[in-house]
């Protein structure tokens, strides 16, 4: 009867190291695949920066581009604004008179 709980004893001293060695084994596993995935996600958050201050610096040529286009737009109807009152001042003067006899009678209601 010795011999047997002795036997029983190395077969769960044998089955508790066992285990005890797994344990550690998927401990190690799971510390692994948590490195793994801090380390993607530091990549997706570094790409996705990336995107965005690509995507800001887009943008922000093209406001640029339609920023100065509208100021050449803006000068050259001056200029052509200038050219017409030189050409006809009078013409001009009457066309003032009329625009500002409207502005008048309709911000007057």
């Amino acid at each position: 009867m010795a011999r047997d709980t002795k036997i029983v004893n190395d077969i769960q001293d044998d089955s508790t190291a066992e285990l005890q060695a797994q344990i550690a084994q998927l401990k190690e596993d799971i510390a692994s695949i948590a490195a793994t995935l801090t380390e993607m996600g530091s990549r997706k958050i570094n790409q996705a920066r990336q995107d965005a201050s690509d995507a800001y610096q887009d943008i922000y040529e093209q406001g640029e581009d339609a920023l100065s286009s509208l100021k050449d737009s803006a000068c050259s109807l001056e200029q052509q604004v200038t050219d017409y009152v030189q050409e006809r001042p009078v013409t001009s003067i009457a066309l003032a008179a009329a625009f500002g006899y409207l502005f008048a009678a309709l911000t007057r209601r």
